[in-house]
């Protein structure tokens, strides 16, 4: 069993780590959508305050934050757009074979 602060001082992120276009993917197979080019949408927050090391060395600062990530429709492709028909195809239908009488 590992030691608590062996885990804490040597962080590792499961692999494999998602490039931004790997999440729009995700998302896309996620969200069950088949046609159309999507980006990745990121929602910000930003805070603003007084922070530094010191109290005497505050500085007037901001703090970005993302609080939500979701898709947006697009119709100007960039590095980051997915085709949602490329890589999140619809599955044929299967067709029920009729009965020929005769």
């Amino acid at each position: 069993m590992q030691d608590t602060n062996e885990i804490i001082q040597s962080p590792k992120a499961v692999a494999p780590v998602l490039s931004l276009r790997d999440l729009t993917e995700l998302l896309v197979k996620h969200y069950g959508i088949h046609e159309g080019k999507y980006d990745l949408l990121m929602e910000f927050q930003i805070g603003t305050g007084m922070f530094g090391p010191t109290p005497e060395a505050t500085l007037p600062s901001a703090l970005v934050g993302i609080s939500k990530i979701g898709l947006m429709p697009t119709r100007v492709e960039s590095a980051t757009t997915v085709d949602a028909a490329i890589v999140n195809p619809c599955k044929p239908k299967k067709t029920r074979k009729k009965k020929v009488e005769d």
